[in-house]
């Protein structure tokens, strides 16, 4: 069996799951309909039902695609004034399973993909990175993790004018990372551990062609 790990916004490592592979992890958060938030549970309304507000109102029945999932994360996690957030960088596992980092103008989270369906968000919202903190000479900033065996998923946010980040692990090699709106995920190999300093460096493009690198969490 393989020890899964999240880092969580008081800095230490949970283990959050045992599994033999990263998509059997995903399904398994999309049988149950639900994902562990801060020792709470939050529950994702079933595939096909559509998310639904405290009030049974549905928040999904005009929204589509990535906007869907996002309202979706939302509503299982009951977080409020949902018309501030917007959706993405996704990252999908699979054919069936992924991530979906949303965001608003202040603050992020990463909502977990089962089915073309949201069925939570890793860790609530995430407000101690948040991109008022973001600068010229640091541009980007760590988010959360997903660490596996031989695997890890990691996501962050940027400055508007980042066009394109790699994640540079410990051995010099990079990977590419997806970006949209101020937001990145990438696949990689190395994990980051909140016990140690960090595994990874983040390689960020600016529009105007130059290059900021720094330690992925700083």
């Amino acid at each position: 069996m393989t020890r899964v790990t999240q880092r969580c916004r008081d800095g230490r490592e949970h283990l959050v799951m045992t599994t033999k592979k990263l998509t059997m992890a995903l399904a398994a958060t999309a049988a149950i309909g639900a994902l562990a938030v801060g020792g709470a549970v939050a529950f994702a309304a079933a595939p096909g039902t559509g998310a639904t507000t405290g009030t049974g109102t549905q928040v999904t029945t005009a929204a589509t695609g990535d906007a869907k999932i996002m309202l979706e994360c939302l509503a299982a996690n009951e977080v409020g004034n949902r018309g501030a957030w917007r959706p993405g960088a996704r990252l999908n596992t699979d054919a069936k399973h992924g991530f979906l980092v949303i965001r608003t103008d202040q603050n992020a989270a990463v909502c977990v993909v089962a089915d073309g369906h949201g069925t939570g968000l890793i860790g609530g919202v995430i407000d101690n990175h948040d991109y008022g903190k973001l600068t010229a000479a640091r541009p980007f900033d760590y988010l959360t993790s997903m660490n596996y065996q031989h695997e890890s998923v990691h996501f962050g946010i940027s400055t508007s004018d980042v066009t394109g980040v790699s994640l540079v692990g410990p051995d010099g090699k990079s990977v590419a990372a997806t970006v949209k709106d101020g937001t990145f995920a990438v696949l990689a190999k190395d994990g980051e551990n909140s016990d140690e300093s960090t595994t990874n460096h983040i390689r960020a493009t600016l529009a105007n062609g130059q290059t900021v690198t720094g330690p992925f969490r700083g």
